[in-house]
Parts: C-alpha cells; sequence; structure tokens
C-alpha cells in the first residue's frame, strides 16, 4: 500500500438524526430504494492553497411508508482535505469531486450503521454508489488525454 495523493486532514459529524419508524412491519419485507436516499457533496476550495478543500456530505433518508424501513435518518459530516503537490492543477477537481464523498460516504455509512444498532431494529447499510461526475469525467479527460496512438491495442478493456 501506498499513500493516496488525496489525504483526509480532519472531520466530524455536524449534524445527525436518527429516528424509529413506528409502522415498521419487521415481518414484511424492508423496501429501500435508492432513490429514497439524498446525498448532498459540497466543496469549497481554500482561497489560499488550491491544494486545500473542505467538503461536506449530507445523507438523508425518509422514504414514504411503503418503503416499510425500520428508520430514517440524516447525517451530515464536514471535512477538510488535501492533495499532495504531485497531482497536476487539471486533475485537482475530478479528484476532489470523485473520491472525498466517497470517503465521507463510507464513514457516515459506519456512523449510522453503528447509531442504529443501538435501537430496536436491525440497522440498515447503506448502498454503495458513484459519485463519478460523467460530464466533468469528460470535461476533464479532453484537458489531459494524450493524443491517439496509430496502433490499436489488442487488450480489451
Amino acid at each position: 500500500m501506498k499513500p493516496s495523493l488525496l489525504q483526509l486532514k480532519r472531520y466530524f459529524v455536524s449534524e445527525i438524526n436518527l429516528s424509529v419508524n413506528k409502522d415498521f412491519n419487521p415481518e414484511k419485507d424492508i423496501k429501500l430504494d435508492f432513490e429514497d436516499l439524498i446525498v448532498l457533496p459540497e466543496f469549497i476550495r481554500s482561497k489560499s492553497n488550491k491544494r486545500q478543500w473542505e467538503v461536506s456530505l449530507r445523507i438523508q433518508f425518509q422514504p414514504g411508508p411503503e418503503a416499510n424501513a425500520p428508520y430514517y435518518f440524516m447525517v451530515d459530516i464536514l471535512s477538510l482535505f488535501d492533495l499532495q503537490k504531485s497531482v497536476p492543477d487539471e486533475n485537482i477537481e475530478l479528484l476532489v469531486r470523485t473520491n472525498c464523498p466517497a470517503v465521507l460516504y463510507s464513514m457516515a455509512r459506519e456512523i449510522l450503521r453503528s447509531v442504529m444498532a443501538q435501537g430496536p431494529f436491525p440497522a440498515l447499510i447503506l448502498p454503495t454508489g458513484i459519485f463519478c461526475d460523467p460530464k466533468l469525467r469528460k470535461k476533464q479527460l479532453k484537458k489531459i488525454s494524450p493524443p491517439k496512438a496509430k496502433t490499436q491495442s489488442k487488450v480489451k478493456l
């Protein structure tokens, strides 16, 4: 293993709320829809250091009664990330917007699981997701992609 180009310097939970769904029926299947999960990342670049970013992630789950979810929740995590000097300037935003929320989301999953484990019903586990913005990625790749080779590789990706 080697160090990441992105280093988490600090983080804290700025807000958390967990409510037991009193209408939850443990004998019925839990129907969790990914669309019921609201995930909002926010990014602020330091004015004094373009390689330092404040990133927050808010996750909220409050589906309708048909979901039969044992809990409703909301968590907000604030963090500070630094990027290594070896990261080219044109890759900074893509790296931050793709990886920082993924790190915070994984932390939120464990924080929520831990809090729910103290409740009367089994803990929910947040589903995995992707934070890559295809539009941003295309824009970045246009800036950094090397010229196309004249020969094609025989390796299929």
